[in-house]
């Protein structure tokens, strides 16, 4: 073997051990994600801790493993323990963000993490109701990933924050509009819409996340089940253990009249639910019996939907009111169907108070004008 070649060799081989370390980082790493979306969230934390020992320049592996203990702490925590945990797990892994974007200034993959990082502190601010803290963080954040997004548009995972941001301002009033404006983004949610599709479809990273808000959105807001399901079907495919995937996807299977398949995941999910965390049982209580009733309802069966929507609004403790306003939605819409117009009003009011951005709300709002006609 001649000098050259044994130059050509020594460099093939540099670059298969750097490539075959990234792809078993990947593995590792992903490993990791699939175990805290499938609520393993102990085994997440010690896959995820090895990974960051073993892979410290991995730009997924810092970020995913506060993802990971933020997780497991709302599931076992009471708020402010969880809120104080990320806070405390992002003071430790932003640092580390900012010293490798010195050494490596031209790897947008960190710039994406280190901007989604720094968006992690606005959802604590947040949850404290702590306005001008929330701004200025998802500002600041935002700000990377909209970097990001122009200087390395093939990383599709930054089209995520970017359509939500979109989507947002396409529902809301002029001033989120002007604002949104001044970053030179669409205001149109349909804009947001495609963007987050597109996240969803061919993001390395972001795709998880990216079907989760695509299938909400189909589901609860522009009422489309068919697309919705699509979206919940591979998630649940996925992550079969992971409870609120399944709830979307059940309720896409009873809206688009798969009665059969539905019926079969009720009973599944009434009985996983007793292998849940405390917390998360009275996350998700409420949402199985809306689930439920639902179901009742497409059966007929107007008396137990009943039931099932009180026992969902009694028992509701969910961050998220999505499906309590659904809950009033239906109560209504039975009240109705039973010559009860006081009250479906009744009802109907609930679920306008609620004023989220969901279709339930709008139906309530054309319901209160006209009755529900069966």
């Amino acid at each position: 073997m001649n000098i050259s070649s044994l130059f050509r060799y020594c460099i093939l081989f540099f670059l298969n051990t750097v490539l075959f370390s990234q792809n078993l980082a990947d593995d590792v790493i992903w490993n990791g994600v699939y175990k805290f979306y499938n609520y393993e969230t102990e085994e997440a934390i010690d896959v995820l801790t090895k990974a960051r020992d073993n892979y410290p320049e991995h730009p997924a592996v810092h970020l995913t493993w506060a993802t990971a203990r933020w997780l497991h702490s709302q599931a076992n925590n009471d708020i402010e323990t969880t809120y104080q945990t990320l806070n405390n797990d992002l003071d430790e892994i932003v640092p580390v963000y900012e010293a490798l974007i010195q050494k490596y200034p031209n790897n947008m993959q960190y710039q994406l993490f280190y901007g989604s990082a720094i968006g992690l502190y606005a959802r604590i601010s947040l949850g404290k109701k702590e306005w001008i803290s929330t701004l200025l963080n998802a500002w600041k954040g935002f700000n990377v990933i909209k970097r990001v997004n122009v200087e390395s548009p093939e990383i599709v995972d930054s089209q995520l924050p970017i359509g939500i941001v979109e989507y947002y301002a396409g529902l809301s009033n002029i001033l989120v509009k002007t604002a949104v404006t001044i970053y030179g983004l669409e205001t149109d949610k349909y804009s947001g819409i495609a963007k987050i599709e597109n996240a969803a479809n061919h993001g390395e990273y972001s795709w998880i996340e990216a079907s989760s808000v695509i299938a909400f959105i189909y589901l609860w807001v522009l009422d489309r089940p068919e697309k919705s399901l699509h979206y919940s079907e591979k998630l649940v495919n996925h992550f079969p253990k992971n409870y609120y995937f399944n709830i979307m996807y059940i309720e896409s299977l009873i809206n688009t009249g798969q009665l059969k398949a539905a019926k079969e995941l009720e009973e599944y999910l009434k009985e996983y639910l007793k292998d849940l965390t405390d917390i998360q049982k009275s996350w998700y209580l409420g949402y199985i019996s809306y689930e439920s009733a639902l179901i009742c309802y497409h059966d007929g069966d107007f008396k137990n939907a009943q039931i099932y929507l009180s026992r969902a609004i009694e028992n509701y403790d969910a961050e998220l009111d999505i499906i309590l306003a659904n809950a009033w939605l239906l109560k209504g819409k039975i009240h109705d169907s039973q010559k009860e117009r006081k009250q479906a009003i009744h009802a109907y009011n609930k679920c306008i108070e609620l004023d989220n951005f969901t279709a339930a709300v709008h139906y309530a709002k054309d319901f209160i004008g006209t009755p529900f006609d069966n």
